[in-house]
């Protein structure tokens, strides 16, 4: 029996999520609230970190974001390298931390201290975001979507079927941070990953939102490099689906080439460039 190819099983889905996000995008916001990006990274990744942030600034000048950078303790990023990011994003942290890719308990638990850590002196209403260094933006329609969305979570889930928030880049708010840290207290979240057989910090977050009946919104705005490779292109319908592209795949020099090629601007070339070879 033929298997309908996902796109079309999808398409209904889709289509609500596009008529969706249009309504949502159409609130008034009566105010802008904070977005603390949350990026772990190292010194072997920090030039896809430095194109990650460079694509978040320009994209996105009119969003209110801080970023925390959460420094892996046994490759750190070098303090050339911090200062190159600081002078990108002005009020930037980088912060000492353990490995934190998101594999097994101990790893995700490292993951939600930091959220615990990056929700400390936001209102409920602001937003803590998980992105990877892997992933650059090239609009802020998905930072306008969450900011006048109802929901606790938001994640795009197209890759997978929907069946969580894929790692990449998902949007918690910060009371939210705080529901799902008081659970934890209540259980150990050793205890709750092993009695759900869940090993990786994506499903987790997802199904932690969820246990607490908190609303999650699933939506397309995360582009993946076979859907670039089938359209050739950034060209304009990439651009309206979508807001960034996770380069999950070995090969992720081909992040950088995709970004000077469609999105870097000629004036803020040799910066940009001198910049992705400090040492």
């Amino acid at each position: 029996m033929m298997r309908m190819p996902i796109r079309l099983r999808q398409l209904p889905a889709f289509a609500r999520q596009m008529r969706q996000r249009r309504a949502v995008l159409a609130r008034p916001l009566a105010r802008q609230p904070v977005f603390r990006l949350c990026y772990f990274s190292c010194h072997s990744y920090f030039s896809y970190l430095y194109c990650a942030l460079h694509s978040v600034v320009r994209s996105a000048p009119g969003v209110r974001l801080e970023v925390l950078v959460f420094n892996d303790n046994d490759m750190p990023i070098s303090e050339a390298q911090a200062d190159q990011l600081r002078a990108l994003v002005p009020g930037l942290r980088v912060i000492p931390w353990p490995k934190a890719m998101g594999y097994g308990a101990e790893q995700i638990g490292w993951i939600w201290r930091a959220y615990e850590m990056a929700a400390e002196g936001l209102q409920d209403d602001d937003v803590v975001a998980r992105v990877d260094s892997d992933v650059f933006f090239f609009n802020d329609r998905i930072f306008q979507a969450v900011a006048r969305s109802d929901a606790a979570m938001v994640g795009d889930g197209h890759f997978v079927d929907f069946r969580f928030c894929q790692g990449g880049c998902y949007f918690l708010r910060a009371g939210t941070v705080r529901q799902v840290l008081a659970l934890l207290q209540r259980e150990p979240l050793e205890r709750y990953l092993s009695e759900r057989n869940i090993g990786v910090e994506d499903i987790a977050a997802t199904e932690l939102v969820k246990s607490l009946g908190l609303p999650v919104w699933q939506t397309w705005f995360m582009m993946f490099p076979d859907e670039l490779r089938n359209a050739g292109r950034l060209g304009p319908w990439q651009r309206h689906k979508f807001s960034c592209l996770h380069f999950v795949m070995k090969n992720k020099k081909a992040m950088l080439e995709t970004y000077e090629q469609e999105l870097l601007q000629p004036a803020d070339a040799p910066a940009y460039r001198q910049a992705l070879a400090t040492p």
